[in-house]
């Protein structure tokens, strides 16, 4: 699978404006197997600690399997994993300040990539 060369419209919501900062699409790769995961909007600035269930972009199956997903359903949604490996990516989990559907990130579980450029170009 490959990222796609599409740009991305952010969305931008009452979450969006809190945070602070412009939003921006991370390329989200698997760090076991180097295999595109997920195009996913970050809004504000820091680290990637937790994916909101909304803010995935890609791939469409994705998008649609978490279109069903808020906070009363995130626990029975399961594990974010790797489609390739099946490797853990991310725990389902509940944000309380904001009652929001997330995953929390495994630490070292992903690589982050500004574009699909630059995955392209470190896998050259």
């Amino acid at each position: 699978m490959e990222f796609p060369g599409q740009k991305f419209k952010p969305t931008k919501d009452r979450f969006s404006k809190a945070r602070g900062g412009p939003s921006k699409f991370l390329y989200i790769a698997c760090e076991n197997c180097d295999e595109p995961t997920m195009v996913y909007q970050k809004d504000g600035p820091g680290r990637l600690l937790r994916c909101y269930a909304d803010r995935i972009v890609w791939p469409p199956e994705l998008v649609d399997q978490q279109r069903e997903v808020d906070a009363t359903t995130i626990k029975e949604a399961g594990a974010l994993a790797c489609g390739s490996c099946e490797s853990i990516l991310g725990t389902p989990m509940i944000y309380k300040q904001e009652d929001r559907a997330a995953y929390r990130i495994v630490p070292g579980a992903i690589q982050t990539f500004r574009s699909a450029e630059q995955y392209q170009a470190r896998q050259e």
